[in-house]
């Protein structure tokens, strides 16, 4: 949502916040990707039932609308953003795709990968690289 919400201010010219973090973000709802090296790695999400998600989320709008899926969007006034993610998360590809996008689009962007870790392992509670994930956040912030 932060995303999308980012590209929309873009549209209207209006003034984008400083920093984007993105913690694991859906950034493709139509769920058009390859999931394939990914679906039995991810412990918390399934395809299936991303596609059931994605089409309630989705209501009456185009699933490859960029407010609801911003890979699709047009990202080149997007903020300083930095990412988030797993390795071992079925939306690995789709945001890998979004990062690609964003570097080629001139965006300043920072890409942090939780080796052998789940969707959104920055905000699990006692596991190190999510007091890691945690500092770095407060750092940008700060910053």
């Amino acid at each position: 949502m932060s995303v999308a919400f980012c590209e929309y201010l873009a549209t209207k010219e209006l003034t984008q916040p400083d920093n984007l973090i993105l913690i694991s973000p859906w950034v493709d709802v139509s769920m058009s990707g390859d999931y394939e090296d990914y679906k039995d790695l991810d412990p918390m999400l399934g395809v299936v039932a991303l596609h059931k998600a994605g089409e309630a989320w989705v209501g009456d709008l185009d699933s490859k609308d960029y407010k609801v899926s911003p890979l699709f969007g047009d990202v080149e006034k997007l903020p300083s953003t930095t990412i988030f993610l797993g390795t071992d998360e079925v939306l690995y590809p789709d945001i890998m795709k979004f990062y690609n996008k964003l570097k080629e689009n001139g965006v300043d962007v920072k890409l942090i990968v939780g080796e052998k870790l789940p969707h959104v392992y920055p905000i699990f509670p006692g596991i190190p690289e999510s007091k890691e994930a945690f500092n770095q956040i407060v750092e940008i912030l700060l910053d």
